[in-house]
């Protein structure tokens, strides 16, 4: 019950239509937030990504980047997130270093995917429409759901940040199920935050206080408000 899978699980149990997740028009509840998870974690599956493999990810904070964080977390797929914004060079040393399975990207992120000689042998799945990719994001959302499992232990990596690398490469900084769970818990403690609380996502999910947001609202079934990049503007009109 320490694996962080299980938290929307939970989640989803106690209160299936309470809001989940926002995104522009898009409104999911907690039922149909582990739905979308469960059917990409067996999407996944299908092409051939499993429990321990890397997945590198390059996306902006949107429903989609929410969905693939909590399918991996079912799935045991180590989630490795980095910066939108890298360049091809950056991406082919993430994508050696991590030792990933594929990628994820976008239409931001996609110029810089297509230069980058290593994303050219792994499966490169693309989200809303972007070119270059093998798979195509919608058509894995389309498997049949998952069990509603998780195959994810406490002891197992949850996730794979890069350091900034300002001294020199970005270093992998793996984590486990178990602290990441333990460190939304103590995210709620310390913002003593309500149930159902809403909170705006405007730290990115490629970044520890991104997902501790993410993963702090479905422990006390809140509601994440996505905003893909920060934009003074727009993030008081969510607000």
């Amino acid at each position: 019950m320490f694996d962080v899978g299980t938290t929307l699980i939970a989640a989803a149990a106690r209160e299936p239509c309470r809001l989940a997740l926002v995104d522009g028009d898009l409104r999911l509840s907690y039922r149909a937030l582990l739905e979308k998870s469960l059917r990409l974690a067996s999407g996944l599956a299908e092409i051939g990504i499993k429990h321990g493999d890397h997945l590198l990810v390059l996306l902006q904070n949107r429903a989609e980047m929410a969905i693939l964080h909590w399918a991996t977390q079912i799935s045991g797929i180590i989630v490795t997130p980095i910066n939108w914004r890298a360049k091809s060079d950056e991406i082919d040393f993430f994508l050696q270093n991590s030792q990933s399975r594929a990628i994820v990207f976008e239409t931001a992120s996609a110029s810089a995917v297509q230069g980058a000689q290593a994303a050219k042998t792994v499966p490169r799945i693309a989200v809303g429409g972007a070119s270059g990719g093998t798979h195509d994001f919608a058509m894995l959302l389309g498997a049949p759901a998952a069990e509603a499992r998780s195959k994810a232990s406490a002891e197992d990596w949850s996730l794979m940040f890069y350091t900034s690398g300002t001294t020199g490469q970005g270093k992998g900084v793996p984590r486990r199920h178990r602290a990441e769970r333990a460190a939304a818990i103590a995210h709620v403690a310390q913002n003593a935050y309500l149930y159902g609380e809403i909170t705006l996502g405007v730290m990115p999910l490629y970044h520890t206080m991104g997902v501790r947001s993410l993963l702090a609202m479905a422990a006390i079934n809140g509601t994440f408000v996505c905003l893909p990049r920060f934009d003074a503007g727009k993030a008081l009109e969510l607000i």
